[in-house]
Formats: C-alpha cells, sequence, structure tokens
C-alpha cells in the first residue's frame, strides 16, 4: 500500500481536522523533523484523473488552506512507502523549508479578463486603426484577396490581439500588484479571454487584493469583465512531487 501525498507543511502547525480523501481513506500527518506531509493510505498505481478523485483532493485541500500555510502536490502524488517518503522529506528539507517561508500567511488568488462581446476580433479591429485599414484594403478591393493576402492579414490580427492583451495585462497588473506578494501573468485560453492572472495575497491584505481590483476595473475598457478566484493553496507558485524519486 502506497501513499497519496496532498501537501507539506511545518511540523509546528496545529493538529489537522478530521479529513477524507482519496477512496474515502482517512487524511493524516506524517512528520518527518520540521516537516510534514498530508497523506492517506493509496493502491501503489497512478490514480485517475475520475471526478470523484479530483473532488476527493481538493476537499482535502480546501479544508486545510484557511488555517494552514502548505505546499500543494501535484495532483496524483503516490509514494510507495513511508519511507521513501520520509527520505524525500529529509532530503529537500532545505528548498521546502525555503519554499514554506515564500507562501508563509499567504493564498493564492486568481483574476480572469475576458471580453463580455460578441466577436472579440472585430472587436480589436475596430480599435486599430492600421489594421482596419488592412481588412479594408484586402476585403473590399476590385480583386479577390489571394492566399496570401488572407495569411498577412491574419498575422496582423493576431499581432493586434496579443498586442491589445499585452496592453491590457500590464496596466492591470500595475495597479493590482501593489497589493500581492507576487502577481504573474499566465497563458490565456481562447480568443475572449485578455488577461489570466495568479497572485499571492496574504490572507491579511484580501480586503486590498479586492480593492485593488475594483480600482483597475474602474480603469479598464466597459467591454472587459474582471472575475476573481480563490482563495486555494499556491498551486502556482510552488509545488513539489515526491514522486519524481
Amino acid at each position: 500500500m502506497g501513499l497519496y501525498v496532498y501537501a507539506v507543511g511545518r511540523s509546528d502547525d496545529g493538529e489537522l481536522p478530521p479529513l477524507r480523501g482519496v477512496f474515502d481513506r482517512p487524511a493524516y500527518r506524517l512528520d518527518v523533523g520540521s516537516l510534514y506531509a498530508v497523506v492517506s493510505e493509496c493502491p501503489v498505481g497512478a490514480v485517475r484523473a475520475e471526478r470523484r478523485n479530483i473532488a476527493a483532493t481538493q476537499r482535502v485541500l480546501a479544508a486545510l488552506n484557511a488555517n494552514f500555510d502548505l505546499l500543494p502536490m501535484a495532483f496524483g502524488t503516490i509514494t510507495k512507502s513511508k519511507d521513501d517518503l520520509r527520505l524525500f522529506l529529509d532530503e529537500h528539507h532545505e528548498t521546502l523549508t525555503a519554499q514554506l517561508q515564500r507562501i508563509s500567511g499567504a493564498i493564492e488568488m486568481s483574476l480572469r479578463l475576458s471580453l463580455e462581446v460578441p466577436d472579440p476580433i472585430a472587436y480589436v479591429v475596430e480599435r486599430t486603426p492600421a489594421l482596419k485599414a488592412a481588412r479594408e484594403r484586402t476585403f473590399h478591393s476590385r480583386r479577390a484577396p489571394s492566399y496570401d493576402d488572407r495569411i498577412r492579414l491574419g498575422q496582423m490580427v493576431d499581432e493586434a490581439l496579443r498586442q491589445y492583451r499585452d496592453a491590457r495585462t500590464s496596466q492591470v497588473m500595475a495597479v493590482v500588484g501593489a497589493s500581492c506578494a507576487e502577481l504573474i501573468a499566465l497563458p490565456v485560453r481562447g480568443e475572449k479571454e485578455i488577461a489570466n492572472l495568479a497572485a499571492l495575497v496574504s490572507r491579511s491584505d484580501l480586503d486590498r487584493f479586492e480593492a485593488a481590483v475594483h480600482e483597475s476595473a474602474a480603469q479598464t475598457d466597459e467591454d472587459i469583465a474582471f472575475n476573481i478566484g480563490g482563495p486555494w493553496l499556491p498551486h502556482n507558485f510552488v509545488q513539489f512531487d515526491p514522486s519524481d524519486r
């Protein structure tokens, strides 16, 4: 029987609340010196990314996030034995301790910006004079546009959308960044998404972070929606995987 590993924390944390993890097994602490891992027994092998397993993992982490500073593991992290996990915690004690210090007292918040318009490409084209003129030349001349003409226009559209995203992302980060310990930009998903930000925020500064988001929203295009998510464990700032052993 192996161990499913949820997170790593400091041994001076208080007792964990009663928790049920994957396969409905109880989760508990495995202490090694000044560190501990939150684990539950699990058959050695891959834990499938099924809804029930993902939900069980998230349930454990959410229950701990309010009161403990933890380094979350990658989903599906399994170690073969307690001895293997103890060895990992001992070997990487310095690195893990430094990362715990980095996220001490903080949680992760997400901030997503999206264009609330039917056609984001047309929206950007209308606000980019050079691109608008190129579109007119391509599709409203007397001859039908060639394949190369379409490719060039597509490249111009892609670049204009990238510049629009970069400008709005930089604008928001300049305002919101002061309320965070760290703020990073993640890849966007889909044409409508303008920014996908992850913020490491002190628990005591959460109100300040939300106020900064509202301030930034008031300074940004009316067609851009701001969506705050969290709080979560800081997955995008620290992550260790004992199964790498």
